[in-house]
């Protein structure tokens, strides 16, 4: 079944198409940016301010607060608005913010207050970019060559994932964090300019009709949020996706708060050790989006996530083993990015085919401000437990955690169906009961 207002034919390789192209070269600079900005914020909190792991768990939860502030006044205005011209609005705000950083660090005044003010704007920049980017791609991209594109897009992700730390870990033993905050800076700017070059004329970029001349658009909010959720919940398979997604999410969350203090502090790993490590580690990411379409057509687009769903919980276990912890941290970042890129790609690809172009956005921001929820309490929850357990009863926790957030999908019709184009769509949000759209 089809949704209604999309593409259908088939107009040859994604890669012949510039507006696609411009669209990922622009994306991937912003991915570089954002991996670098991941690894560089804790470090800078962890070397230069003597961060502890409670408060790298708050530093980490601030990008996901960022999401439950900026989540849903992003999906109401997201399918009213340019989403080109949003995109690089976001990035001029975080070059803007992450500059903040060696100019205060330059005077003496960084504090983590400050860091946590950073972090939480980043985010801010982050989630709206990303709710306009994940909307804007099915406008470019025919239905039929979703797969091929987020697969593509995977590939600069898995590449930001596996050179941005490393880069980042080794830029700021060179010459600090807050010099490596300018390179991030100037990759923000230069994936601004980017989407400006994306052709005007791309068909499907156009508000959402009668939206645009609201006095009072803040009153949808709430309207716009049971929206999302009533699209999400008239159709089980992608309510159950999503609630993997948002499950595996804050079990990540839960060691991330806690697994760079364990490399640096714990195992006394350097910079640069640190670098190879996240080198290493995330090239799994990237094999996987590299081989990502092949393994859909083999195993199936829909059937991937379920056997994702499966073995998620594998990565984890490594960080617990006894011996050979570098080993053993290199093969937990193998598996995780592995499993993270091919369950994303089959799911971002479901969400963009079933849902109506139009509210793609509205079903988008609900999606992740779960994820944000989920991402603030596991990174809070995490850094505490950190403090508790130790590093390795975190990760633990969180393994357990992680078999029970694959239980949706494990037991959902996925698991009888080969490809995404066999699952059921929501065709039209008007015959959702008890929901309308915002007028």
């Amino acid at each position: 079944m089809a949704v209604e207002g999309r593409e259908m034919t088939d107009g040859g390789p994604v890669w012949r198409d510039r507006a696609f192209l411009v669209l990922w070269l622009g994306q991937a600079m912003s991915e570089m940016g954002t991996a670098i900005t991941t690894i560089v914020l804790p470090l800078i909190a962890i070397t230069a301010l003597g961060a502890s792991t409670a408060e790298v768990g708050v530093l980490k939860a601030m990008t996901s607060v960022a999401v439950l502030v900026a989540a849903v006044p992003a999906g109401l205005y997201i399918d009213r608005v340019s989403k080109r011209g949003l995109m690089v609005a976001c990035n001029l705000l975080r070059a803007l913010v992450l500059l903040s950083v060696p100019a205060m660090a330059l005077v003496g005044w960084l504090t983590m207050a400050w860091m946590y003010a950073t972090a939480f704007l980043v985010g801010v920049a982050i989630v709206v970019f990303g709710i306009a980017y994940h909307s804007y791609v099915p406008i470019v991209v025919q239905r039929s060559r979703l797969p091929d594109a987020n697969a593509r897009i995977e590939v600069t992700e898995s590449i930001a994932r596996v050179g941005g730390p490393s880069a980042g870990s080794l830029l700021n033993g060179r010459v600090g964090g807050p010099v490596t905050l300018v390179v991030d800076a100037l990759l923000s700017l230069a994936s601004a300019v980017a989407f400006m070059f994306v052709p005007k004329d791309v068909p499907g970029e156009r508000p959402r009709a009668g939206d645009a001349g609201s006095r009072h658009p803040w009153r949808r909010w709430g309207a716009s949020v049971r929206e999302g959720f009533a699209l999400l919940g008239a159709n089980p398979p992608l309510a159950r996706t999503a609630a993997t997604t948002v499950g595996s999410m804050f079990c990540l969350s839960m060691v991330n708060a806690v697994f760079l203090y364990y490399l640096v502090v714990d195992l006394g790993l350097s910079s640069v050790a640190v670098a190879v490590v996240f080198l290493v580690g995330e090239s799994g990411g990237l094999l996987a989006a590299m081989g990502a379409s092949f393994v859909m057509r083999l195993v199936g687009s829909a059937r991937i996530m379920w056997l994702i769903a499966f073995l998620s919980p594998a990565g984890l276990l490594l960080v617990v083993a006894p011996a050979l912890p570098v080993t053993m941290a290199v093969g937990y970042l193998l598996l995780t990015s592995i499993r993270f890129v091919l369950f994303d790609i089959s799911q971002y690809s479901y969400r963009q085919t079933a849902c109506p172009m139009e509210r793609l956005g509205s079903i988008t921001a609900s999606i992740r401000f779960c994820i944000g929820v989920a991402s603030a309490a596991g990174a809070l929850i995490g850094g505490w437990l950190g403090v508790h357990l130790g590093s390795v009863g975190t990760v633990l926790v969180a393994t357990v955690l992680m078999c029970l957030a694959a239980f949706p999908v494990l037991f959902s019709d996925i698991r009888r169906t080969r490809d995404i184009e066999d699952l059921p769509t929501v065709t039209s949000p008007q015959r959702i009961s008890g929901t309308t759209p915002p007028s």
